[in-house]
């Protein structure tokens, strides 16, 4: 079958051929690299710090490294209102495409970069520029592939289709660990420092490299191929979503809380949290972290699948009061040693796959066709950038001012209660078609 004589029917009814799983796999395979790389940012975090700017202190390398890593954020937005004006206008596929190649090139020039000792202060500032054009790429990569499948989903598995693209951020969140595990575990310190941690970064590009020509073999959605027939595309889809459909911006952001500031200190920060604060070797931080990966599979595979059945809101609002009530002690745990450690994590883990699962398509549910990759791209990367990628700042600086490792739990979990108080209000529109 090719992509030129897919019908309607093929294309609604996905589990009865082989082409949505082309779909699912193609934006998969691109979302994981994306992921893979900004993984591997935070498990190297310590290593990069240490290479990459003068040593005045511990904290202060992991202060600036953290602090080129929020800047990356910066650009998301950007990225949102280009790759949403592409993927609403030109196409979703094209959009696909040029993300994946804005973040696989420059993923690969990082284990290319010469450090502070060879180039003195241009080391940080060409890491910058990198971290500026991967969160550019970011921007429209994460909710291009999650529009791309919940559009070719049936109204009765968008849950379950959408959480396959969640599912792929935890493979390139898990093959990062797995990568980085065994870099650290069979390369002495000194070999690690010196060119080890280059491997990882540099073999990224094989990914891009089949993920860009995978998403060369799909074709459009049929709503959305339709709706270019019949010229219904808006010529300005961003005045479009402002005009009409701001309110939704601010809905987005606040909804997403719990995912930004949670994704963000559980999976990213916590690497560094484990190694930096709590003295945990590097193999250690690393395994505790790749079960917990485990841990938040499985959650999202049950998650996605139940909010099919049950709706949307009867699986976010408790995942969310659970870190409203629970992260802090498992912040707590997080100190009492390797078993209480990958108990606790385990546990936030599980958590956060929880309510990570039915994101795609209750965002995706909520936007009309015609601004729907605008406004998913903007909204989205804007609470990322405010609050995801400020994140592991803002944990580093409450646990520096309040000497209690365990403070950005309380970051956490009030975040998570104002996100569940939002979407009590949200209306569910998982038996509906999409708009």
């Amino acid at each position: 079958m090719t992509t030129a004589l897919i019908s309607k029917e093929s294309v609604s009814l996905p589990q009865k051929g082989s082409y949505i799983r082309r779909v699912i796999l193609s934006c998969m395979i691109g979302n994981a690299l994306e992921w893979y790389d900004f993984a591997l940012y935070g498990y190297f975090a310590t290593t990069i710090g240490k290479l990459f700017f003068p040593q005045f202190s511990t904290f202060a390398s992991l202060m600036a490294t953290f602090g080129i890593f929020a800047a990356g954020f910066i650009m998301r937005p950007l990225g949102g209102v280009l790759f949403g004006h592409i993927g609403d206008k030109i196409g979703r596929k094209d959009a696909l495409l040029l993300s994946i190649y804005l973040m696989a090139i420059p993923t690969a020039l990082i284990g290319l970069l010469p450090t502070y000792v060879q180039i003195g202060w241009f080391a940080p500032l060409f890491l910058t520029f990198i971290r500026l054009a991967q969160g550019l790429s970011m921007g429209g990569e994460f909710t291009g592939s999650m529009i791309f499948v919940v559009e070719h989903a049936k109204t009765n598995n968008r849950g379950q289709y959408g959480s396959w693209v969640v599912f792929s951020v935890l493979i390139g969140v898990l093959i990062g660990s797995a990568v980085a595990t065994s870099t650290c575990y069979f390369l002495s310190e000194e070999q690690l420092i010196n060119w080890g941690w280059r491997i990882p970064f540099l073999v990224s590009i094989i990914g891009g490299f089949i993920g860009s020509v995978m998403r060369r073999t799909v074709d459009e959605p049929q709503q959305f191929k339709e709706a270019k027939a019949r010229h219904k595309e808006h010529s300005t889809p961003i005045v479009e979503l402002f005009k009409s459909h701001y309110k939704m911006i601010f809905y987005v952001i606040t909804i997403e809380l719990t995912l930004s500031i949670g994704f963000y200190l559980i999976v990213t920060f916590i690497n560094s949290f484990l190694t930096s604060l709590l003295n945990f070797s590097k193999v250690a931080s690393l395994m505790l972290t790749t079960t917990g990966m485990i841990g938040m599979g499985v959650a999202i595979l049950l998650s996605g699948w139940l909010s099919d059945k049950v709706g949307r809101k009867a699986v976010l609002i408790p995942s969310a009061l659970a870190f409203t009530f629970f992260a802090y002690p498992l912040f707590m745990a997080l100190e009492g040693g390797f078993t209480s450690a990958l108990l606790a994590q385990v546990s936030l883990a599980f958590i956060l796959g929880s309510f990570f699962a039915p994101i795609p398509a209750t965002l995706v549910e909520l936007f009309p066709l015609t601004v729907r990759y605008s406004g998913l791209s903007i909204s989205h990367s804007l609470s990322m950038a405010i609050f995801g990628g400020s994140a592991p700042l803002i944990a580093t600086y409450l646990i520096k001012i309040t000497e209690n490792n365990a403070s950005p739990a309380l970051y956490l979990g009030g975040a998570s209660f104002i996100g569940a108080i939002t979407l009590s209000f949200m209306k569910d529109r998982f038996k509906e078609a999409l708009i």
